[in-house]
């Protein structure tokens, strides 16, 4: 299924990066499709995903690869599938945000960028502005407060979506718009307000809040 799929490339692409941080070596793209193979595994063998996954990872692949060498004068890729972690007071007690990033890369003037891959769709601009979909700008709140191991609690600079289809065009850089730090302050401000309602004895858990 599509998450299988996607989880597949995420590891390809963590274990590559782990490898090869920054500007990619002549064979970057032999060694993305050798980290492939070992992600897909014995899924290879399934006539659907040889004859409709592999390709589109090829060309995820050979796109990847380009836009690390166009953008290699921009900084490396510091951390890949970092996890982070960040207490937030509650009238309940504290309450802890945790999150996975997909890739913080620090950029040549020291600031970060938090990239999140996606072999789906991507969020539009006004879901991430309403709050509806606010792990990119969580993302930057913690990084701000110092939460993801061996990353430094320094300004975020970029938010991005990387777009991993390996359809036409097979990968999309999308930054979301806006200030980071405007957009990370918001969303921390709304998971607060969102903790103190909860801990109120009073607040139902409903299984469909807003249907």
């Amino acid at each position: 299924g599509a998450a299988e799929r996607g989880t597949f490339i995420h590891q390809a692409l963590e274990r590559y990066l782990t490898e090869c941080p920054g500007a990619p070596p002549m064979d970057a793209y032999e060694r993305l499709l050798a980290h492939g193979r070992a992600a897909f595994g014995a899924a290879l063998a399934r006539p659907g995903v040889g004859a409709f996954w592999w390709p589109r990872f090829e060309r995820i692949a050979r796109w990847f690869v380009a836009e690390q060498a166009r953008a290699a004068g921009e900084g490396n890729a510091l951390a890949s599938e970092a996890a982070g972690r960040m207490e937030i007071a509650g009238p309940g007690g504290p309450f802890v945000l945790t999150a996975r990033a997909d890739r913080i890369d620090q950029r040549a003037d020291g600031a970060l960028a938090i990239i999140d891959y996606k072999t789906g769709s991507v969020p539009g601009p006004s879901l991430v502005e309403s709050g509806l979909e606010p792990q990119l700008p969580l993302e930057a709140a913690i990084a701000a407060a110092g939460g993801f191991e061996g990353v430094p609690a320094v300004a975020v600079a970029a938010l991005e979506y990387w777009r991993l289809s390996g359809a036409e065009p097979p990968g999309e850089r999308k930054a979301l718009r806006g200030d980071p730090e405007a957009l990370a302050e918001a969303a921390l401000a709304g998971l607060s307000e969102l903790i103190a309602v909860f801990d109120d004895p009073s607040t139902p858990y409903r299984p469909q809040p807003d249907p």
